[in-house]
C-alpha cells in the first residue's frame, strides 16, 4: 500500500503490485484522483531527508523504488503526482534542450562547410529517434567538493554510458589549447546512478541555481555530501545536461517510452512533429522563420503557391471548423454578463475564478516548456476570458473577447479576425496552428480541484 500526494495536499493510497511500470501507474492515478488524462503526468519521487527529487521514467516500478529508501527515512520520502512537460519534449523540440556549442557530432558531421545550425538540429533529432546513438555532449560544470564545501570548475562530457570528467583545470585546458576528449576519464557510471534535482530548485552555496545531482544505486545516502552535485551556467545548459544523461542512461528505453505514450494518447497531444517520407524527423525549428501555405484536403500535404487557392481553402477550412461543433443559436449580444455555461466550463484547462497573480506563479511552477496554458476568466473585464501560456520563458496573457457573429456571440484573440463559437474551439484551433500566437499549445496545465476540509 503507497500513498500518492498531489501538491494541492491531496493523497491518495493504492496498492501497487509487482511489475506495475509508472505509465500504468499514472492512468490509474487519474482515475483515483478524478483528474483528467494526459500525457504529461508523472510519479515524482521525492527524497526529502535529502532534498532531492525526480521523475521516474515510464518503464520503472514505484514499488521497486520504494523497495531502496532506507527504512531510517522511509517516512519523509513521498511520491508525488504531477505533470512533467520536459518528460519527452527533446523529442519534438531539441532546440529548445539542445545548446548546439556544446554538442560534439563526430569528423564526419565536420567535413561538412555548409553545416547550419537546423541541419545540426535535424542531425540530433535523427540521432534521437534512431537509437543508436546520442549525441556527445560536453562543457564545463562547476562540481561540489564536499570535504572543503567548495566548487570547482571541470571539463565534463557524456559519451555512452559514461559522464567522464577531464583532471585538467579550466585555466590550464585554455593555456595549453590541447584536445580534451584526448584527456577524459571515467568518473561515473550513469547505469549504476540517477539524476535528481534539488527540490523547489534550492541548492544552498552554489555559484547559481541550476543544479543537478547524481546519486548512486546502492549505498545509504543519508546526508547531502553523499551526492555528487554540479552546478550549471544557466537553465538552457541545466536542461541540456539533463537530458543528455537521461539519454546515455536509458537509451532506446526512452524512445520506446514514447511511442508507447504516442500510441495510447494520440500523437496531437504528444508530438506536433512531423515524419517525412523519407524517414527524417524534422522539428519545428524553422516554424517562425518560413511559413508557407499547405493544404491538407487530400492525401497528403501539398505547398500552395497561388494567393488567390490559399485564401479559398483558408475559407473552407473555417467552415469546417465552425461544422466540427454544435452552435448556440440565438444567443444575447450582451457581453457584459459572465459565460457562466458552456463547454469550456467541463475542460480540464479552465481556470475559474483565478487572478493573473495566481496564473504567472503557476505557469512559472511547471510551465517551462513553450505552449503549456491554460485559460482563465478576466477579473479586469468581467464577461471574458484570458488565455495564459508559456513562451521563451515567459508568460503571457492574451485577452480572449467575445464577439457579435449575426445572432450570436464568438471568441477571438485577434480582435475578431478570427473567430471561434466556444473556446473549446478556439483551444483546439491553436494547438494545431500558430495563428496570432508565438507558439503551438502543446500542453495545458491540469485543473486540480482544491481538496475538500475534513469533517471535524
Amino acid at each position: 500500500m503507497l500513498t500518492f500526494h498531489l501538491e494541492n495536499g491531496s493523497q491518495q493510497q493504492m496498492i501497487v503490485e509487482e511489475g506495475l511500470r509508472v505509465i500504468d501507474l499514472c492512468h490509474l492515478l487519474t482515475l483515483k484522483f478524478n483528474l483528467a488524462r494526459s500525457c504529461t503526468w508523472s510519479i515524482v519521487e521525492q527524497l526529502q531527508s535529502v532534498g532531492i527529487e525526480r521523475s521516474l521514467e515510464d518503464h520503472e516500478e514505484a514499488l521497486q523504488v520504494y523497495s531502496t529508501w532506507d527504512a531510517d527515512v522511509v517516512d519523509s520520502n513521498k511520491f508525488i503526482f504531477r505533470q512533467d512537460f520536459h518528460k519527452y519534449e527533446f523529442f519534438r523540440t531539441p532546440q529548445q534542450f539542445y545548446l548546439l556549442d556544446m554538442v560534439d557530432l563526430g569528423s564526419d558531421f565536420k567535413c561538412l562547410s555548409d553545416s547550419t545550425d537546423l541541419a545540426k538540429v535535424v542531425t540530433i533529432q535523427n540521432m534521437i529517434r534512431a537509437g543508436d546513438a546520442v549525441p556527445v555532449v560536453q562543457g564545463y560544470l562547476w562540481i561540489k567538493d564536499p570535504s572543503q564545501h567548495l566548487w570547482k570548475k571541470f571539463f565534463f562530457q557524456v559519451k555512452e554510458n559514461i559522464l567522464n570528467i577531464s583532471l585538467y583545470s579550466e585555466e590550464k585546458i585554455h593555456c595549453e589549447n590541447f584536445q580534451v576528449p584526448q584527456h577524459m576519464h571515467p568518473f561515473v557510471d550513469l547505469r549504476s546512478s540517477d539524476i535528481y534535482l534539488p527540490i523547489e530548485g534550492n541548492c544552498i552555496g552554489a555559484p547559481t541555481e541550476f543544479c543537478f545531482s547524481i546519486k548512486p544505486k546502492q549505498g545509504v545516502v543519508k546526508t547531502t555530501n553523499d551526492l555528487k552535485w554540479f552546478c550549471c551556467e544557466n537553465r538552457k545548459q541545466q536542461h541540456c545536461w539533463i537530458v543528455s544523461l537521461r539519454l546515455a542512461k536509458y537509451g532506446k528505453k526512452l524512445r520506446e517510452n514514447y511511442e508507447e505514450l504516442k500510441t495510447r494518447y494520440g500523437d496531437n497531444t504528444v508530438s506536433n512533429s512531423t515524419d517525412t517520407d523519407d524517414g527524417q524527423l524534422l522539428s519545428d525549428y524553422t516554424t517562425m522563420k518560413n511559413r508557407v501555405a499547405m493544404d491538407f484536403t487530400g492525401k497528403s500535404g501539398r505547398v500552395v503557391e497561388n494567393p488567390r487557392e490559399a485564401k479559398a481553402i483558408a475559407a473552407a477550412g473555417g467552415r469546417d471548423w465552425r461544422r466540427r461543433l454544435p452552435v448556440c443559436r440565438g444567443m444575447q449580444s450582451n457581453f457584459q454578463g459572465s459565460f457562466e455555461f458552456g463547454i469550456h466550463t467541463v475542460q480540464p484547462w479552465f481556470y475559474r475564478g483565478m487572478s493573473r497573480e495566481d496564473a504567472t506563479q503557476l505557469l512559472t511552477k511547471y510551465g517551462t516548456v513553450d505552449g503549456v496554458f491554460l485559460v482563465r476568466e478576466s477579473r479586469r473585464n468581467p464577461g471574458t476570458f484570458v488565455l495564459s501560456y508559456v513562451y521563451n520563458q515567459k508568460i503571457y496573457h492574451t485577452q480572449i473577447v467575445p464577439v457579435e457573429e449575426k445572432t450570436q456571440v464568438c471568441f477571438s484573440l485577434d480582435a475578431g479576425r478570427t473567430k471561434f463559437y466556444d473556446l473549446l474551439q478556439l483551444i483546439e484551433f491553436y494547438q494545431l496552428n500558430l495563428g496570432c500566437l508565438p507558439t503551438k499549445l502543446t500542453h495545458f496545465l491540469v485543473h486540480q480541484p482544491k481538496p475538500r476540509d475534513s469533517p471535524s
